[in-house]
């Protein structure tokens, strides 16, 4: 991999504070090393921290791994949202930009690096409850955008349409896969089903 492995500090828009620190250090030590490997020691050295202020905040590196999942869901939702009601695009430009933004910068590192498979099991099994909730409110906000659409007639209610392209979209990660291949495969997606749900 070339390049600086991506860190979750571009995904917030907020003034940097001590516990953004300790995410976006806790984001670069998985990303670098693994959730397995990572260690609090790790954690707390990357957020220029000692071990016994890190863990005045955080139990231990699941917690940090779930408040880290927590910033990343709320951003990428409020992304999702904003890419799909951005003004003078066409549908299949929305499906795309919602596609991205819901991904935020994890899918990057998912992909990109050689602990991206480690990262996405732990996130299935660690947050596995907010995952739930996170997908449940794409297809909320996918739904809430079809309403607003001339959709073709027999295809299904805005809810079952969007479950059908969340799920799809989930479908595009698999192993071997590559980040730009992903990227690819997004907008082939993003083309079919507008072409799929425009009257």
């Amino acid at each position: 991999m070339s390049g600086p492995l991506p860190t979750n500090a571009t995904m917030t828009e907020r003034p940097p504070n001590r516990q953004d620190a300790v995410l976006d250090a806790a984001f670069h030590a998985f990303a670098t090393y693994g959730y397995r490997r990572t260690s609090m020691d790790d954690i707390a050295r990357s957020a220029g921290l000692s071990r016994t202020i890190l863990y005045l905040h955080y139990k231990n590196k699941e917690d940090i791994f779930r408040t880290l999942a927590a910033r990343y869901f709320s951003e990428a939702l409020r992304d999702m949202e904003a890419a799909l009601r951005h003004p003078d695009q066409s549908t299949e430009q929305a499906l795309l930009a919602a596609f991205v933004a819901k991904d935020g910068k994890f899918m990057d590192v998912v992909l990109g690096t050689p602990h991206g498979g480690e990262l996405l099991d732990a996130g299935m099994s660690v947050t596995k409850d907010m995952l739930e909730r996170a997908e449940a409110e794409k297809i909320a906000i996918l739904a809430r955008w079809l309403t607003t659409l001339p959709m073709a007639d027999g295809i299904g209610t805005p809810e079952a349409v969007a479950r059908t392209i969340i799920v799809a979209s989930m479908g595009l990660k698999y192993p071997g896969q590559t980040i730009a291949g992903y990227r690819q495969a997004q907008a082939q997606l993003a083309n079919l089903f507008a072409r799929a749900v425009s009257r």
